[in-house]
């Protein structure tokens, strides 16, 4: 996959990693506005897919949800997560909640994954 393409997936994810950022951070998007100083129109266009962020919407809006521009953007992501936008959503959630974990929550969840991965033939 060439750079360029890989850009096309981030960006197109992007709206999936956002709003599961948010419900992480259980925010309502009124909530995020206030925080973010962007308008209501900017962010609901950014979680239909609309829009892509500026680079100051990107960062103003990872500092209101306390996570790294690199994990709105995709960049940080491992393996392209298959399925669909509702199963993707899910997964960036996830990801966003381990990422606040101790070392120990992060093994067992390995380890779940792991037996539940070799259980449905995965």
């Amino acid at each position: 996959m060439t750079p360029q393409q890989k850009a096309l997936g981030s960006a197109s994810d992007f709206r999936s990693r956002l709003k599961a950022a948010r419900k992480n951070a259980d925010l309502t998007q009124d909530e995020l506005v206030a925080i973010a100083g962007c308008s209501a129109v900017t962010l609901s266009k950014l979680e239909t897919g609309v829009n892509r962020p500026t680079y100051e919407t990107l960062v103003a809006l990872a500092y209101a949800l306390d996570v790294s521009p690199n994990e709105l953007t995709g960049w940080d992501r491992g393996p392209d997560t298959q399925g669909d936008a509702s199963t993707r959503e899910r997964v960036n959630r996830l990801t966003l909640l381990a990422a606040k974990l101790t070392p120990e929550w992060i093994d067992q969840l390995i380890a779940i994954a792991e037996k539940a991965s070799k259980s449905d033939g995965g």
